[in-house]
């Protein structure tokens, strides 16, 4: 347990520097490129099969690195705590509201109608008016381009992580088959051995070259490193901060919905005594 939460305050103190990260890995990438020299001409560079070669083979590197970062990334989003905990509350109100989503899309829309009235009702308190018939032409158009807060509930009870197919359909299929998809890998294999074949072809080891290669290297590693954190880091934050935080607010709806359902809310005066001053911190405090 000690282990999953310094790896967890690690992965948040690095994307909390990601940009930072990025900006000194492609100066030294930028860096890297400058000691290098092209030879030749333009056209003698697009007629070279080492030329396309090359292009391929960083292609392929990022599509690789790109693949393996996102599943990475959500694997690392999904055994975050903040995930599990906001998981398990999730399929508590979907087992609620499946059995009230008529009712509580009703509630919803009411709620939108309402919250459609008190910006209009606002705009004429603010103008010093009761109807809209009192507004002036200016004010009338600013009254017609009134945007109220709406709650959008699409998705509401759907789960936080799951599989779709093309045509919408959610698979709840929880089987692991073999088989399945072994053509695709085969042929993704023998694409990689064509690409390393061609490369090794007529290959003479030149040391002379050696130090070229390793500042080509530095070049292709510094943009491999970014792919990484930029397709690591964007999933790994939506499932372990973003998702989280709206499971919260929609446990806030719900329960709202709940309390106008069952009649159960009541008037009372929020308990202000423990919050003091001092323990509220502004944003450039934290």
């Amino acid at each position: 347990m000690k282990e999953q939460l310094t790896t967890s305050k690690l992965l948040d103190k690095l994307y909390k520097h990601i940009s930072w990260i990025i900006i000194a890995i492609s100066i030294f990438g930028y860096l890297a490129y400058r000691t290098l020299r092209v030879e030749g001409s333009i056209e003698m560079i697009l007629t070279d099969l080492n030329t396309w070669l090359n292009i391929f083979f960083v292609i392929w590197l990022n599509l690789n690195i790109q693949n393996g970062a996102i599943n990475s990334g959500i694997s690392a989003g999904i055994e975050s705590q903040e995930f599990k905990l906001a998981d398990e509350l999730n399929n508590k109100i979907i087992k609620s509201v499946n059995n009230e989503l008529k009712d509580f899309r009703y509630y919803v829309r009411q709620l939108n109608k309402e919250a459609k009235t008190q910006v209009e009702d606002d705009y004429l308190f603010k103008c010093g008016v009761d109807t809209y018939d009192e507004l002036t032409d200016k004010q009338k158009k600013k009254f017609n381009r009134l945007k109220p807060i709406r709650h959008d509930i699409s998705g509401f009870n759907l789960p936080l992580y799951y599989d779709m197919i093309h045509n919408g359909e959610i698979k709840y299929e929880s089987t692991f088959n073999k088989q399945k998809g072994i053509w695709q890998k085969r042929v993704g294999k023998i694409l990689n051995g064509i690409l390393f074949g061609v490369m090794s072809v007529n290959v003479v080891f030149n040391v002379k070259g050696l130090g070229e290669a390793l500042i080509s290297v530095g070049v292709i590693s510094s943009g491999l490193i970014i792919t990484y954190l930029l397709s690591f880091f964007p999933p790994m934050f939506k499932l372990k901060f973003v998702i989280p935080k709206g499971v919260l607010l929609k446990q806030t709806l719900y329960k709202s919905y709940v309390e106008y359902k069952t009649q159960t809310h009541s008037l009372s005066e929020f308990n202000t005594n423990n919050i003091s001053n001092d323990k509220i911190k502004t944003t450039s405090e934290v």
